[in-house]
């Protein structure tokens, strides 16, 4: 089991919603890759979505990075198609964007979780935010 003052993570229709909240360690994104990779199982036959959250996330360890780009690489391969991040600071979507490989027009980000579900419906990505993201 993840520990909830780390992250929460569920998966809403076709859409992964994750929420970072303080450090994460290298083995810990670890965890989180091996938890994500199970939950999408269901949803990844299909383009699915991610809905991340990083406003209460404070910057991972430099090996930690290694960590996001294989996240973001599996889920490219198993049918990832867009994603809405929503952001604190610039230096957070700074590091989000130089691990993702998506263009603007499949990642979006904003300071605001409504904006980011708006989006992400507009997509095409039919969803309502679980209330603990809000």
């Amino acid at each position: 089991m993840l520990r909830p003052d780390l992250t929460e993570i569920e998966v809403v229709g076709q859409v992964l919603c994750v929420k970072l909240k303080n450090v994460w360690t290298k083995g810990f994104v670890a965890q989180v890759d091996n938890h994500c990779q199970e939950l999408v199982q269901s949803i990844k036959h299909q383009p699915w979505a991610a809905y991340i959250d990083i406003r209460d996330w404070i910057m991972p360890s430099i090996e930690a990075l290694d960590g996001f780009q294989r996240i973001y690489d599996w889920c490219a391969q198993n049918n990832q198609t867009h994603e809405a991040t929503v952001c604190r600071f610039d230096t957070q979507k700074q590091i989000i964007g130089d691990v993702s490989s998506y263009t603007p027009e499949f990642h979006y980000f904003t300071q605001q979780s409504a904006e980011a579900v708006i989006w992400l419906n507009k997509q095409g990505f039919e969803f309502t935010l679980p209330a603990n993201f809000k």
